[in-house]
Formats: structure tokens, C-alpha cells, sequence
């Protein structure tokens, strides 16, 4: 009974002091009590969440943006230039084929016409649109198929 003899009054303070936070430790690591206070700091910024446009809206809706060559120094222009038509696909080139979900679309190159030397022209075409007097028919891994006056053309990749 020695060990009763030094217990003071101070080693009891200490003693349920220890046991309060062991306890209080426990409860919010094992029980999950309420988180202590934060002011509005603590917060951080409220994070706008914007919706996806191409969601909400037909891809005719873009057509502005894909008219203009971003890369170009007159793409400021406020008119978008117009295809004209070409009926033919002469000096065109498939550069290359995409599907996203059921939206095929193709991506054809080539030489614009009474344009100089190293001026080429790049353009998205999808499929069932008209396309330079042609109607895409189909777009597969490899070939574009259009329909024309003078019938059915492909166009494939270059060899």
C-alpha cells in the first residue's frame, strides 16, 4: 500500500487529465465526433461548376469557330469564309478519322483552290452532312465514302 501514500492531490490533476484527452482522442479518431468550429476561412473559395456546352447545344452551333483558322493571322475576320463548291475531291486527302460515341467525323486536307504555294486547308466533316457538294455517306476506320452527282467516291488515307 506504499503506492497510495504518494498519490497527491497534483498526481490526480495529472491523472484526470490524461484520462480526459485519451478519451476525448479516442471519441474523435474511433467515433467520429463533431468536428471542432471553423470560421468561414477554413472554407476555402466556392468552386463554380460550369456545364459542358456541347452537351446543350447542336455542333451547328460552333460552326463560327470551325470556320476560322485559329492559327491564322485573318482569323479576327468577323465573316466566316464559306466553302465553295468543288464537286470534286482532286488534290483532297484523308488525314485522318474520328469516333466519339456515335458521332463519327473525318478530318480532310488539301490545297485550296487559286491559293498559293504551302497554303492548305484543313476541315472536320461528320457524317450525313454536306460536304463540297458531296453527302457523306460513310466514315470507316480507314475511308471516307461521299455521294456526288457523278455517283459514289472514297477517299483514303494517303499511301
Amino acid at each position: 500500500m506504499s503506492w497510495r501514500r504518494e498519490l497527491k492531490p497534483i498526481n490526480l490533476l495529472l491523472l484526470a487529465g490524461i484520462a480526459f484527452l485519451l478519451l476525448a482522442t479516442v471519441r474523435i479518431w474511433w467515433v467520429g465526433g463533431d468536428t471542432p468550429f471553423q470560421g468561414p476561412a477554413a472554407k476555402g473559395p466556392e468552386m463554380p461548376s460550369a456545364p459542358i456546352l456541347r452537351d446543350q447545344q447542336p455542333l451547328s452551333a460552333f460552326s463560327a469557330v470551325v470556320a476560322k483558322n485559329l492559327f491564322s493571322q485573318n482569323r479576327s475576320s468577323s465573316t466566316a469564309s464559306v466553302a465553295k463548291v468543288q464537286d470534286s475531291l482532286e488534290g483532297r486527302q484523308l488525314l485522318g478519322t474520328m469516333v466519339i460515341g456515335e458521332t463519327r467525323a473525318a478530318i480532310i486536307g488539301g490545297k485550296q483552290a487559286g491559293s498559293g504555294r504551302g497554303a492548305a486547308e484543313i476541315e472536320a466533316i461528320y457524317l450525313g452532312e454536306e460536304w463540297n457538294g458531296f453527302k457523306v455517306l460513310e466514315i470507316s476506320n480507314d475511308s471516307v465514302t461521299f455521294h456526288g452527282k457523278d455517283g459514289q467516291k472514297t477517299l483514303k488515307f494517303p499511301e
